[in-house]
């Protein structure tokens, strides 16, 4: 199961680089769920940097997550470490 939403917000428009934000729901289950994002519909080529954090309290206690990352046929897919069940997640994806 794929839960996720995503807004587009370029950075550095004169450089080129990109940065994209997965916000997933509050029912994002670690050891079934991950977050995906189509790197053409962004306008990136390459990624640069991939950033997680997790919410242990929603929308109150927030910390970086050492979730797991692979791009296969253009499409990034994060996978959120486990130990923090049905949690909201941001992950932010930067790229040219």
């Amino acid at each position: 199961m794929t839960d996720r939403t995503a807004s587009r917000r370029e950075i550095a428009p004169n450089a080129g680089v990109k940065e994209v934000m997965l916000i997933s729901g509050t029912t994002l289950c670690a050891v079934t769920d991950t977050l995906t994002c189509t790197l053409a519909d962004h306008g990136i080529s390459a990624v640069l940097d991939v950033r997680g954090v997790v919410h242990t309290t929603e929308n109150s206690v927030i910390v970086e997550e050492a979730g797991t990352t692979a791009v296969s046929g253009g499409v990034l897919t994060y996978t959120p470490a486990s130990g923090n069940e049905n949690k909201k997640r941001v992950v932010t994806v930067r790229g040219i």
